[in-house]
């Protein structure tokens, strides 16, 4: 026992001695398994609240949506959710009315005029029993205000313009209605409207009010929308199938099902957690790969040092155990200081992971428990990985023969290594050569400190590219969007007139209004070799407009689709898809067909549904000479704004949307997810620097004895400097190479497969910035070739007596 005591205390001087390189690994272990069991546990909150939040409020497993500009009689939809075959499977079915609307909230100090969109609910009970809402401010809407000019904002619009629980706002034909609080509903916990991406809160008001107040703002006595839960064990598709077909047989109208998977907003919210996690995995692997190769050089070099102990150990009949336990017992303390670092980090980035969660993704439950499975799992792994990193060095140093450990350096590598090593024909002198032959010679050591810094910059690259990515996309669809037009607004009406009716003419005569050019937008669902997906095909007159979507390849005269809808369709130029498109079948009312449509084109709008036709086409569509969107110019001397104002009071106008606006809010939005993945980019940067200055460290110590020598002919200091930065400065090339393939290998995993799960719709293409290379290079290269600075203070105070004092 005594002895396992002094072997104790033995370690802990050896632990003293090398307390920078000791401190820096255990930073990098506590990086890697901090920041894992961090991401991970906010990734388990996400799972517990989003699974609350949705039970809490019922989400609907099903919704149907009748086709644009058709209504049928209250309690349609319900008897034909009653009629099917499996109409058992269903444990609940409610209408409602959704309608499109601009909506005006401004006040005296700012305008906010955006597109809305009003969802009527029964409230001749106690509210909705589907899709319920959460009240986080005012009240609840009653059975009083049925049929009143009444309404409850949704919380995500009302929050980001900081708006008062009750006030007054504006719709479409000038009408003034009262707010009387916010709440969350499951299908707006994010903000996704039709043909768009997450976020868009900023530009979009979701307003709940009862059916008849609905029915009153559309001028419709109908329902459009019904919400429909399942049992256990039902099968939705056969649902939705059996539901479009009642409809279609009952009523004559055309029908569309969504099921809840297939939302964006919950799907963003569910299968996002999943994805994130194995982004979490592969960042943390990286992390503590770097700790692992980091604590396998500091240990490996500590046996070499003490070689010769070992040999002579052995030599005298110490058991190999004992003989181990030194050197292990370094890298257990390691090791549990890294535990411990990790364990804090966890807990810090938690917090604030937390704070962000639930200001970014508004739930009306947060559970955010303590993980304490995570931390015991992150803790073992950033116990055991490092220490077996330590315990491979010390195994193959107590398996050698005691001769060959008690033999010099300069004689243990035997002639066939000094042979290799004379074959390495370089050009230059002694000291030109020097690094390279440095790094021939300690093969291993070299290989694992390029893995480590090249792990470091997978993360950097990795993350920053995302950022580059996402933000790239962005910036792609709003150039593509606006083109000629930057002030081009998309003017929406609430059913189909004549080009030449009053309500068209009522937009098109406005001042504001430069130009106004006719234009349909229908949805549909096309079908392919390769699979089938939902379109929003807008018509348009190619030759005539003043914009055009830009046609890569092809033309016009079929249907031009997005690059990404042509590939996940199986479909090219001159291919022919099945589309399902809704036809006119009398006032008010429209039915389904398919019919086989060329592929003239393919565009390059990043969102995949959106698809062209030639206004020609309006025929197919029982829609001839008939609009329901405009493409507006504003006038010389007038903004955006104005023609919204303009438009709030004409009575047809549901929508008028800037195209640049609203990409741009949802760049804005997206700031915060952005701000979460720069900080972890900032680890990665601290991991690479750490790494790079334990590398110089650890390369001094090896060679203490050689710099010793050379200093003791009279070599200075700076030609040994040299020498360093040369060999960090290779080391550095290779790792910013590997690094940043990599990173370029992860951005392209995660773009288009991970976010290809969590939004389909986007097609987000791999870039990387010139600013995000440099920073690799500058991180890779820079800072490991000018890391052996820090050992210039060491090589001065160099003791050459003591160092160059060893008897053989």
């Amino acid at each position: 026992m005594r002895g396992l005591l002094l072997l104790l205390r033995w370690s802990l001087r050896d632990l003293r001695a090398n307390w920078v390189k000791v401190a820096a690994i255990a930073v990098i272990i506590g990086l890697g398994t901090g920041s894992y069991a961090g991401l991970t546990s906010s990734a388990n909150w996400r799972r517990l609240s989003n699974e609350a939040s949705y039970g809490l409020l019922n989400v609907h497993d099903l919704r149907l949506r009748l086709v644009e500009g058709s209504t049928v009689s209250r309690g349609e939809l319900e008897a034909a959710a009653r009629s099917i075959e499996h109409s058992a499977w269903i444990t609940g079915a409610e209408e409602r009315v959704v309608v499109d609307l601009l909506v005006d909230a401004g006040t005296a100090e700012r305008d906010i005029l955006v597109t809305g969109l009003m969802v009527g609910i029964d409230l001749s009970g106690t509210g909705p029993s589907i899709n319920r809402m959460f009240n986080d401010g005012g009240r609840h809407l009653g059975p009083d205000d049925a049929g009143e000019m009444v309404v409850v904002l949704q919380h995500s619009f009302a929050n980001h313009y900081d708006l008062p629980d009750r006030g007054t706002l504006t719709v479409g034909g000038g009408r003034i209605l009262t707010y009387v609080g916010h709440a969350m509903q499951p299908e707006f916990f994010l903000v996704a409207p039709e043909g768009q991406i997450l976020f868009s809160e900023a530009d979009y008001a979701v307003l709940f009010s009862s059916i008849e107040t609905a029915q009153l703002l559309s001028g419709t006595d109908g329902v459009n929308d019904l919400v429909v839960t399942l049992a256990a064990g039902a099968r939705p598709h056969q649902v939705a199938a059996e539901l479009e077909a009642a409809i279609a047989d009952r009523t004559g109208v055309g029908a569309a099902t969504e099921l809840l998977a297939d939302n964006t907003a919950y799907r963003a919210l569910t299968e996002d957690v999943e994805n994130d996690q194995q982004v979490f995995n592969l960042f943390a692997f990286l992390l503590v790969g770097g700790a692992v190769t980091g604590a396998f050089n500091l240990v490996n070099r500590m046996v070499e040092r003490q070689r010769r102990e070992i040999g002579a150990a052995m030599a005298l009949g110490v058991p190999r155990w004992r003989i181990a336990f030194r050197p292990l017992a370094v890298g257990a303390q390691i090791a549990i200081l890294g535990v411990v670092l990790g364990v804090v980090v966890g807990i810090a980035i938690g917090a604030a992971m937390r704070s962000v969660l639930t200001e970014f993704l508004p739930l009306p439950v947060w559970l955010t428990p303590f993980q304490p499975r995570v931390f015991a799992g992150v803790a073992a792994i950033g116990f055991l990985v490092p220490f077996l990193a330590a315990a491979w060095p010390v195994w193959r140093a107590v398996r050698v023969r005691p001769v060959d450990a008690i033999r010099p350096v300069h004689l243990a590598g035997g002639r066939a290594r000094r042979h290799r090593l004379r074959r390495l024909s370089l050009p230059g002198d002694t000291f030109a050569k020097m690094p390279f032959r440095n790094l021939v010679r300690s093969k291993r050591r070299s290989i694992t400190t390029v893995l480590a810094v090249a792990a470091a910059l997978v993360v950097l690259v990795g993350f920053m590219g995302m950022i580059d990515s996402f933000m790239g996309t962005i910036d792609r669809a709003r150039d593509e969007a606006v083109k000629s037009s930057p002030d081009r607004l998309v003017v929406g009406l609430d059913g189909f007139y004549e080009a030449t009716s009053p309500r068209v003419a009522a937009v098109t005569a406005a001042a504001s209004v430069g130009r106004a050019d006719p234009g349909a937008r229908l949805g549909a669902h096309a079908s392919g070799p390769g699979g089938s997906l939902p379109l929003l095909v807008e018509l348009l007159d190619f030759g005539q407009a003043a914009w055009s979507p830009t046609i890569a390849s092809g033309g016009t005269g079929g249907i031009i689709v997005t690059a990404r809808a042509a590939t996940d369709l199986g479909v090219g130029v001159g291919d022919t898809l099945a589309l399902r498109h809704p036809v006119r079948t009398g006032p008010g009312s429209f039915s389904f067909a398919v019919a086989e449509i060329p592929v003239s084109g393919i565009h390059p709008y990043p969102l995949r549904p959106f698809a062209y036709m030639g206004l020609e086409e309006s025929a197919r569509f029982g829609i001839e000479g008939e609009v329901n969107l405009l493409n507006v110019i504003p006038a010389a001397g007038f903004t955006t704004g104005d023609v919204k104002r303009d438009l709030l009071g004409a009575e047809a106008v549901t929508s008028v949307q800037e195209v640049a606006g609203a990409v741009d809010n949802i760049r804005e939005q997206m700031g915060a997810v952005t701000g979460i993945l720069r900080v972890v980019g900032l680890a990665a940067v601290l991991l690479a620097l750490l790494i790079a200055f334990n590398t110089a460290s650890i390369n001094l110590d090896e060679r203490f004895r050689d710099h010793a020598t050379m200093f003791a002919y009279g070599v200075p200091v700076r030609t040994a400097l040299r020498v360093a930065m040369t060999e960090s400065a290779v080391v550095g090339a290779l790792a910013t190479t590997v690094g940043i393939g990599g990173g370029v290998a992860m951005v392209w995993w995660v773009t288009r497969h991970l976010l290809a799960e969590t939004l389909p719709d986007l097609a987000v293409e791999v870039i990387l910035n010139p600013g995000t290379l440099l920073v690799a290079v500058a991180m890779g290269l820079a800072a490991v070739t000018l890391a052996p600075l820090f050992t210039v203070p060491r090589m001065r105070r160099m003791d050459l007596p003591g160092t160059l004092r060893l008897m053989e």
